[in-house]
């Protein structure tokens, strides 16, 4: 349990901290000021610290030292931020060159700032940029596709493989033999149709277990998206190895994915060989006020 404390000649019984944790309840509002009064309800998302006008707030895990002050000069407006979003591109054609370490940990520093379910924070990551790995990568993904396919395609087995994984999944590798084929077939004549030739692969991954570890890593790995092309470079979602992971032990192993975490999301990631010069259309969504 943190050590939460409030110095009362600093507090000016604004009740702004009890508002923003109205969820954990730790704070109440009395005569003398706000107060600690359920500390061991505290999750830890520093909401009482940040939100402070007179830094009354003293939390043993947010040291004011360490939670600067928001700089408005710094922050995007709202035109600038609708652009980058609207800019953004997946990339599927990379440059040969090596992307530094410095910049991979710079991003996934960034992407630790996106919310997280019960503010878990668990969101880890695994970066490979050994090129003869990330081949290997590819390879044994194709190889998996092309067996999983063959699988929901063969007469004799398709009624067990369809019980063991499903209707709905078997329908899915059903339709997707001839994408497996055409990728064996287009790795033979030497390209990279897995990770387009990048020079890094992000796989971002969760506890185990964990409701909500696909969005906390897909919220966690657009931050870094965004981030990322705003340093120049490129990304890409790569789902066959995403899908091939969740169903096999052996990717897994290559991923170095530790039996207590369960991979979420794998980007690909370096320089883009093209750069995107428009902005292209997309479909308005729909949107339903106060439905019945």
């Amino acid at each position: 349990m943190a050590e939460i404390t409030i110095d009362k000649t600093a507090c000016i019984r604004c009740g702004a901290c009890v508002d923003v944790c109205m969820i954990a309840g730790v704070f109440e509002l009395g005569e003398e000021g706000s107060q600690p009064v359920h500390p061991e309800r505290c999750w830890d998302c520093g909401h009482c610290v940040a939100v402070c006008p007179a830094d009354a707030i003293d939390h043993e895990n947010f040291p004011l030292e360490e939670c600067p002050i928001i700089d408005p000069e710094l922050l995007p407006s709202i035109e600038s931020l609708e652009a980058a979003l609207r800019a953004r591109r997946s990339c599927r054609a990379f440059k040969d060159e090596p992307v530094p370490r410095e910049l991979v940990r710079r991003l996934v520093s960034i992407g630790r700032w996106a919310p997280t379910t019960h503010n878990s924070q668990s969101v880890d990551w695994i970066a490979i940029d050994d090129r003869l790995r990330i081949a290997e990568l590819a390879k044994a993904t194709i190889d998996r596709f092309l067996h999983y396919t063959g699988l929901a395609q063969n007469p004799v087995l398709k009624p067990l493989f369809t019980l063991a994984i499903g209707a709905r999944n078997a329908r899915m590798l059903r339709r997707y033999r001839k994408v497996a084929v055409s990728l064996s077939k287009r790795w033979g004549e030497g390209e990279d149709p897995i990770f387009y030739r990048a020079p890094v692969i992000l796989v971002a991954h969760t506890p185990v277990g964990s409701p909500f570890g696909c969005d906390d890593a897909g919220y966690a790995a657009y931050n870094l998206i965004l981030a990322a092309e705003r340093l120049g470079l490129g990304t890409c979602q790569i789902g066959f190895v995403q899908g091939i992971a969740a169903r096999d032990r052996k990717i897994r192993e290559r991923l170095a994915i530790p039996t207590s975490r369960a991979l979420q999301v794998v980007l690909a990631l370096g320089y883009p060989k093209h750069e995107f010069r428009r902005v292209l259309p997309r479909r308005d969504p729909n949107l339903v006020w106060n439905p019945r």
